[in-house]
């Protein structure tokens, strides 16, 4: 059975391109009725905060993404993470400095993978330091507890951004020291702006929130997302959700970046609200406007759904 997940730190708000690994991962789980869950990544207890969690779950379930189980917290699995690595300690495969726990890497080894998207991925273990378990302070690393929390979790795929590729053999590594079973990787190339650098805020690596607030209809931006490194072909741009969720397939996901254009996002909202049936555009128009403050309560509705049809 497929079962994937999605993994945010709850030190920001959710943003374009996480949401985009977000739906990735929720589409391939919904096209093989498999299971999506949920990792809060929080073992960074000074940035993280309540009101970043309340805005990704919102997001989450804005953009129609659900979870079929309670979510995970790293932060209250820290006792795990210490009684694995005493027994990698135990095994001789870790030695303790200090407070920290550090797995020692056999030098001379070659660690390999085969991506889904990206093919096989081949890296020498000459190359891979000795990695850090457990932090001084007791506090794991990313990459450990990422390893732990997959296995426990019954990850069978994991699907993120292409900057993980480096993590991956030297998750491997504590998957074979473990002798855990190793899930399947697809690494997805990261989105770009018009220029071709890295999306920034000045490019549109906006928070969801600030889309929702700008009056982006939620059907649009997973239309327009999913498009982002991945076609269903014919060159068909439009796409129901169900009809995207039939067609999905990361195997099929672009190995080279997807370039975000706000022209073409406000283009394919624009589509949505010209096609949206009268009834639930004139909903969402009236809570939009009453959300901010710009409309009362005592509105002549068949004018203003008169007002509506000409100006969508």
């Amino acid at each position: 059975m497929v079962r994937v997940r999605f993994a945010p730190s709850p030190t920001g708000y959710l943003h374009i391109g996480s949401a985009r690994t977000a739906l990735f991962n929720w589409l391939y789980a919904e096209h093989n009725k498999g299971s999506f869950l949920l990792r809060i990544e929080d073992t960074d207890k000074a940035r993280s905060k309540d009101e970043y969690l309340e805005e990704i779950l919102g997001s989450l379930k804005w953009l129609f993404m659900n979870w079929g189980e309670e979510p995970v917290f790293q932060s209250k699995r820290f006792d795990i993470y210490k009684r694995y690595a005493e027994e990698s300690v135990t095994k001789g495969a870790s030695y303790r400095e200090g407070s920290a726990i550090i797995f020692k890497v056999e030098k001379g080894k070659k660690v390999f993978f085969d991506d889904m998207i990206h093919g096989r991925i081949e890296v020498s273990t000459d190359d891979i330091k000795d990695q850090v378990l457990i932090k001084s302070d007791g506090t794991p690393t990313y990459n450990f507890a990422c390893v732990i929390d997959d296995v426990e979790m019954k990850i069978s795929h994991v699907i993120r951004g292409d900057d993980h590729i480096s993590n991956t053999p030297k998750q491997i590594l504590l998957y074979e020291t473990f002798k855990f079973p190793i899930p399947n990787f697809a690494h997805i190339p990261l989105i770009l702006s018009k220029e071709g650098g890295r999306l920034s805020k000045r490019h549109g690596a906006t928070s969801i929130f600030e889309y929702r607030n700008q009056g982006f209809l939620p059907e649009a931006l997973v239309n327009y997302l999913a498009l982002m490194g991945w076609s269903p072909g014919d060159d068909r741009e439009i796409l129901s959700l169900e009809e995207i969720i039939k067609l999905f397939d990361v195997k099929d996901v672009n190995k080279t970046g997807a370039t975000f254009d706000m022209d073409k996002l406000s283009w394919m909202n624009g589509q949505y609200i010209k096609n949206m049936p009268p009834k639930d555009l004139d909903s969402k128009v009236t809570n939009f406007l009453k959300e901010g403050d710009v409309m009362g309560g005592d509105i002549d509705k068949e004018k203003w759904t008169k007002i509506i049809n000409i100006y969508k």
